[in-house]
């Protein structure tokens, strides 16, 4: 059986839950530290991140290669490749699964890379392409079961990604998730709900959603918008909020998982986990409310 059809069988009768923040978890708000190269300089501290989540109820993990494509590398001064983080990345994702000894998916992370390709002037498409490539030829060598292009700021930047996606491994799923404008109904970009579903809709992607934005009440606000457009499952991967000078993200772990609550009522999760500021007690806290609902038909 396919990843794919394992994946759409288990959304028959079940959520599933996917982990919490990666990057955040790893270093928090620091901006000297990039978080995907403690993959290769502190690979048991990332191992143990995942598998705390997988112990907390998740059943999809996602690599900690957010910032590994080779623009964002070198924007974030490392020095280390994009194969290199990839492989300890990814390594350490099937390193916690090993160890759970439970049936769990690991998810490519794909970030959006440096630039709103549509609005840059100093960046060419065929720049952020071979990025993509150089990432995405990475992580389907070392074997993920899926790809995850999330936190989308410009669907533009999601199109070049997904469709390199398709053209190495047309079998592959695919998740869009994209990050909410505080207006309704609108991404961070200004293109509408309806539109991102259609612009993505052309590459049969496993799931969509949203991930990040204000807070889990603005994605949980524009869930059953979303409906409207596609009948594919619903992602959703909420942050915990803006953090505030110091640091703290002001969405508890009882606030979030309420809130997700009312989500799950409406029939409205497929697959649900955490962004920015959350951690493995947000992800048991959602793992152990979603059992009690049923997952989009």
């Amino acid at each position: 059986m396919s990843v794919l059809d394992r994946i759409q069988e288990i959304l028959q009768k079940h959520i599933i839950i996917a982990d919490a923040a990666v990057g955040t978890a790893l270093v928090g708000t620091r901006r000297d530290l990039c978080p995907d190269t403690l993959s290769i300089t502190d690979s048991e501290r990332v191992v143990k991140l995942h598998l705390d989540a997988i112990n907390a109820g998740a059943r999809l993990i996602t690599t900690n290669t957010f910032l590994a494509d080779e623009l964002m590398l070198k924007e974030c001064g490392v020095a280390y490749s994009t194969d290199e983080v990839v492989r300890a990345s990814v390594g350490a994702a099937r390193e916690a699964v090993k160890r759970s000894q439970k049936e769990v998916f690991i998810a490519g992370s794909i970030g959006p890379s440096v630039r709103n390709i549509s609005l840059a002037t100093d960046l060419k498409e065929e720049e952020l392409e071979a990025a993509y490539r150089g990432l995405i030829t990475a992580l389907l060598r070392e074997g993920v079961d899926l790809l995850l292009i999330e936190s989308i700021t410009d669907v533009r930047n999601a199109e070049i990604a997904a469709t390199i996606c398709r053209e190495l491994s047309p079998e592959t799923p695919i998740i869009f998730s994209a990050v909410l404008s505080k207006i309704g109904g609108l991404l961070i970009s200004g293109r509408t709900i309806e539109k991102y579903v259609e612009d993505v809709e052309k590459f049969s992607p496993l799931a969509i959603g949203f991930n990040c934005s204000t807070g889990v009440k603005s994605v949980v606000d524009n869930l059953s918008l979303l409906a409207r457009y596609t009948s594919r499952p619903i992602y959703c991967s909420p942050s915990a909020g803006i953090p505030d000078g110091k640091g703290r993200y002001p969405e508890s772990v009882k606030r979030h998982t309420e809130t997700l609550r009312a989500a799950a009522e409406s029939g409205l999760l497929s697959i649900v986990g955490g962004c920015c500021g959350t951690t493995e007690e947000y992800t048991r806290a959602v793992a152990q409310m979603a059992r009690h609902y049923k997952p989009r038909k």
